[in-house]
């Protein structure tokens, strides 16, 4: 809970806001800290998680309430787990993928080629976390599981038209990690790598061809200045978990329970996916305004990226060397089978209007 070391910093910076202490948390759950991957003006903030936390408010009387705050506006992204574990953290946010060795199932989701967007990854996301008590074992000690979800997906944003394999052939994409460098390595393409803030400048000083990043960031690094075509690949995405401190937990009563349990779970990680791809579809939109063209790819005309990515499986698969390898294989085979179980729903028109 929040009663550890910088929270009289954290509070200053906040203007005045008051934190419970243990006495009162234990009658009120006031002020529970909610910390997120996203910065406050995020749209699954300022859309899903603001007004979420207004409804349990009133719903509870004043008596269940969060105050959101920032990746690393409490403890560094490299702390989260141990802060959700010791309750510097009520509800913490993790990505599995920044801590190698310890989430090694959970990061199925994060396979190239696994899931085509935000929503079906999500869904997947959190629908192994249900069907696997496996999983949830590798999270954080001394937590319980509130939600899990994805980003959106990954596309190709380039100076001049990219449509096939032969386009990519050589070109110069910029990537910001390490596991993109290798899917642009597998797909044929030259990467560099850089951080997201120097993207613009090396692409308007004709350092790169293009990038590879999920829509959201385009326009806040000023890179939609600079590239005015997308591939919208759907490569992949990476996934997000949301742990509750246990002690907490534990001191809550049952309604309060009950009301986390079925507003969290694949109800929050839909709500999750779902503000993510309106909020690529309201940047698409935009750029589209500006002058941008887009290119949709047939499942037919996808496939021969996606052919070229299938050896990331296996190394996830070595990736979970030392986990019983018949449960390896049945987490795969899991997540393929709910990712296109829900890729056909969302394609049905099941989750709303959007363009895979």
């Amino acid at each position: 809970m929040l009663k550890k070391f910088g929270l009289l910093a954290a509070a200053l910076v906040l203007g005045a806001l008051v934190f419970s202490g243990p006495a009162e948390a234990a009658k009120n759950f006031k002020h529970l800290s909610f910390m997120g991957s996203y910065l406050e003006k995020h749209p699954t903030v300022v859309n899903l998680w603001l007004p979420y936390f207004k409804a349990t408010d009133e719903k509870f009387g004043g008596k269940l309430s969060f105050d959101y705050f920032a990746l690393n506006a409490l403890c560094p992204e490299a702390e989260v787990p141990q802060a959700i574990t010791d309750g510097r953290l009520d509800f913490g946010t993790l990505r599995p993928s920044v801590y190698p060795g310890k989430y090694n199932l959970a990061n199925v989701v994060n396979i190239p080629g696994m899931c085509p967007n935000a929503i079906v990854g999500s869904l997947v996301s959190e629908d192994i976390m249900r069907k696997f008590p496996e999983v949830t074992a590798e999270l954080p000690a001394n937590s319980v599981h509130f939600t899990s979800w994805a980003s959106a997906a990954y596309q190709i944003h380039t100076l001049k038209p990219i449509k096939t394999l032969e386009d990519l052939k050589g070109a110069k994409i910029i990537v910001w990690d390490s596991v993109v460098l290798e899917v642009i390595k597998a797909l044929g393409g030259n990467p560099i790598r850089m951080s997201s803030p120097d993207t613009y400048l090396a692409l308007s000083k004709g350092m790169g061809d293009g990038v590879i990043c999920p829509l959201a960031p385009l326009k806040s690094y000023k890179i939609t200045e600079a590239t005015k075509y997308h591939l919208m690949l759907n490569v992949m995405v990476q996934n997000f978990t949301m742990e509750v401190n246990k002690d907490l937990w534990d001191s809550m009563p049952d309604d309060m329970k009950d009301y986390l349990n079925k507003t969290g779970g694949m109800e929050m990680a839909l709500g999750v996916g779902k503000s993510l791809e309106d909020g690529a579809k309201a940047d698409t939109e935009w750029m589209k305004k500006q002058g941008h063209t887009f290119f949709y790819l047939t499942d037919e005309e996808r496939a021969p990226f996606l052919s070229l990515l299938s050896g990331f499986a296996d190394d996830w698969k070595a990736s979970c060397k030392g986990i019983d390898p018949a449960l390896v294989e049945a987490v795969y085979k899991y997540a393929q089978e709910r990712s296109a179980f829900y890729t056909e729903e969302m394609k049905a028109g099941k989750y709303g209007d959007y363009q895979m």
